[in-house]
């Protein structure tokens, strides 16, 4: 029986209260689902940094290993924002699980994370990284156009960014440090999963490594849900119900949104943008409001915040179109998960992003950063109902195979059984 060690930064089933709750983040506990059911002949365990540890559980027949996270506080913490000196690496934590677990292969959740440093530190065992995008290529977007640091800093932001340094100032700078080890993993990593054309194009500019295709599990309330979305049947009135999934940061869009929706306002449609992710006061978007100098409240887009599955796949349901406004992504599990509820989808061109939607059949693509292009998106599918359909049912059969679950237990028994004969 081959044992594999994954390396994750989230601590999938063995504590779900934290990680399936917020947004994408229950993919890594939602693999680990299909592996179990699918009574794969691997014997699995699990190394994700706590603020409690390090420990041991043996549950379900998966063995639990929390690494304690080294965090400052306190006047350190400000110290080490303001000098950047506080590195951190876990390595000695991670040797000692692998010396406990003796694993045959170790699957890392992430070249950006510091469990990567594995690559480097173990290397007499086989490790490949399950790519989840690549921040190497985001440092110089992490501002969009229009935007740039100093535009963080306002009147309900100065503290924690100017004082504290504890904002997207310091997110950018701690993104510039994170990539240069992202690259020196990168350099010496001999395996590689990934799941879309630009992250396995992308990934050659860094290594040398092989590359296996390994699609991600969707969270299992999307798969209940599969299909169940209908258009509306005022479809020809002038109100459009949007939504969109995005992380709090500055290159997840939320600028283009309140663009668009002003545009789409201005023209003459009454808007409903559900926005998940990023509550009303949430520091992006006072920034965001901020630098397009439009009031989400004066375009009908609303901030509500984070969303557990079951309320996501709900609001979802109820609304017509979904947009996903970033401007750098790899696989959007948002945009996976819409297509799995047979929504239709607007989404920027943006890498990895036309590997799952096909542009003119399964949504429309628009220009990244292009408000005017992404308002021409949503009203030329608001405005042909049975095209717009179309794309949903399109998007929702793609889905469909795309995360089959039984198809990528098998991928990635594959990889570990090519990983492993490697050595």
């Amino acid at each position: 029986m081959m044992k594999v060690l994954w390396l994750s930064p989230a601590n999938t089933l063995f504590n779900e209260k934290g990680d399936r709750t917020y947004n994408g983040k229950g993919w890594v506990a939602s693999l680990q689902d299909a592996v179990a059911a699918s009574g794969a002949d691997i014997r699995l365990a699990v190394a994700f940094l706590s603020k409690d540890g390090p420990s041991k559980t043996v549950r379900d027949g998966v063995t639990y290993y929390s690494i304690r996270r080294r965090s400052p506080s306190g006047f350190r913490k400000l110290y080490c924002n303001w000098t950047g000196a506080h590195p951190v690496n876990y390595d000695a934590g991670i040797r000692k699980v692998a010396e406990d677990f003796g694993p045959d292969v170790i699957h890392i959740f992430g070249c950006e994370t510091p469990l990567a440093s594995a690559i480097l530190s173990i290397p007499e065992i086989p490790s490949a990284i399950h790519i989840q995008g690549i921040i190497s290529e985001y440092t110089d977007g992490f501002f969009p156009d229009g935007m740039t640091w100093r535009d963080c800093i306002t009147v309900r932001t100065f503290f924690n960014e100017a004082v504290l340094r504890n904002g997207y100032i310091h997110m950018h700078e701690d993104f510039l440090s994170r990539a240069v080890l992202e690259r020196r993993y990168l350099n010496s990593l001999k395996f590689a999963m990934g799941r879309t054309d630009w992250d396995r194009e992308t990934l050659k500019k860094y290594s040398d490594a092989a590359y296996f295709h390994v699609d991600e599990v969707l969270r299992e309330e999307f798969y209940s849900a599969a299909g169940q979305f209908r258009p509306r049947k005022a479809h020809g009135t002038r109100q459009i119900h949007l939504i969109s999934t995005v992380s709090p940061v500055p290159y997840k869009g939320i600028d283009l949104i309140l663009r668009t929706a002003s545009i789409l306002t201005g023209d003459g449609y009454d808007v409903i943008w559900d926005v998940i992710g990023a509550g009303p006061d949430s520091g992006i978007v006072r920034i965001s409001e901020k630098v397009t100098g439009i009031r989400a409240g004066e375009c009908g887009v609303r901030f509500r915040g984070v969303l557990d599955a079951r309320n996501l796949v709900r609001l979802m349901l109820d609304a017509d179109i979904y947009v996903h406004p970033s401007y750098f992504e790899n696989s959007s599990n948002s945009i996976c998960e819409a297509q799995m509820l047979g929504m239709p989808v607007i989404a920027s061109d943006t890498g990895g992003t036309p590997s799952i939607v096909d542009d003119g059949i399964s949504g429309l693509l628009f220009r990244t950063g292009d408000a005017a292009k992404a308002a021409e998106a949503v009203k030329s599918l608001w405005s042909d109902p049975e095209t717009a359909a179309a794309a949903g049912m399109a998007g929702a059969a793609g889905a469909a195979g795309r995360h089959d679950k039984a198809k990528i237990v098998r991928d990635l028994l594959s990889a570990y059984r090519d990983i492993y004969g490697s050595r």
